[in-house]
């Protein structure tokens, strides 16, 4: 029988904070406010409800068991403060206890991330298949967050790369190509602001040998991690070339020139 003692709650948020995991994704984690883990950061609540999650996180990189409200002696939720300029001080919570499985669920938009070692994170998004689904735009939404906050997290001397996997509605799986945060972001605001109309043209080019327009993206994975400045990098950075122009394979210069001679069909609009 071991002897060693398990970690505080207190203990386990240094932990992550020090894996580069915010305040604000440990709270959402545990479906709490940031203003609780900070009490339990600086010693104002010992945190014991959210031990076990907080375990989970930092063993695994990510939460399937949420800690439940607290309730009163007569089984009642415990009222908790209401937020900022609401008419009652404090509300009753929703309750979160219980355990979240991760298959699809009548398929509304999921989102879920691991928190890698580095500071990386993967995301991994369900999205239904409606193009005018309210799951859509919170897929889009989501994706934006994910590369602009990656996009924000880089140092002097080291870059965010954002990779991207695409599952489309016929089960197939195809890789769009990996990007600097920073490229990333550019681009797709270039395309719109339409992270999945992007990344269906990205792996449209990449796959000379399969026609993605018909079939929509029912699931991404956006995978962040951190990766050395090349020396190729900071030379064209000094010149002011931040960006750098992709050169297509002989397969996406085949698919581009294809799909520029292919007739359009009329009275049929684009899909998302």
């Amino acid at each position: 029988m071991s002897d060693e003692q398990p970690r505080s709650a207190q203990d386990l948020v240094r932990y992550l904070r020090g894996r580069g995991i915010s305040t604000a994704e440990i709270a959402a984690e545990l479906q709490r406010s940031p203003r609780m883990v900070n009490k339990i950061l600086n010693g104002e609540t010992s945190g014991a409800l959210y031990r076990g999650t907080l375990e989970e996180l930092a063993t695994t990189g990510r939460v399937t068991t949420v800690p439940a409200r607290r309730r009163s002696a007569s089984g009642q939720l415990v009222r908790v403060r209401a937020k900022a300029g609401a008419e009652e001080k404090s509300v009753v919570p929703v309750d979160t206890g219980g355990r979240y499985a991760g298959e699809k669920q009548g398929g509304r938009f999921q989102m879920s991330t691991t928190y890698l070692a580095g500071g990386g994170r993967q995301h991994e998004l369900r999205i239904p298949k409606g193009k005018s689904s309210k799951g859509r735009q919170q897929a889009e939404d989501a994706i934006m967050q994910a590369v602009r906050a990656a996009s924000k997290g880089q140092s002097h001397d080291k870059q965010k790369m954002v990779r991207a996997t695409l599952t489309y509605g016929n089960g197939r799986v195809m890789e769009v190509n990996t990007y600097n945060a920073s490229t990333m972001l550019q681009r797709i605001r270039e395309a719109g602001g339409k992270p999945l109309d992007w990344m269906r043209k990205e792996s449209g080019l990449r796959y000379s040998n399969l026609d993605v327009s018909e079939q929509p993206i029912t699931g991404v994975t956006v995978t962040v991690f951190e990766q050395s400045k090349t020396r190729d990098y900071e030379r064209n950075k000094a010149r002011g070339r931040g960006r750098i122009t992709r050169t297509l394979t002989e397969a996406e210069q085949l698919r581009k020139k294809a799909l520029e001679q292919k007739p359009r069909r009329r009275g049929r609009g684009g899909r998302g």
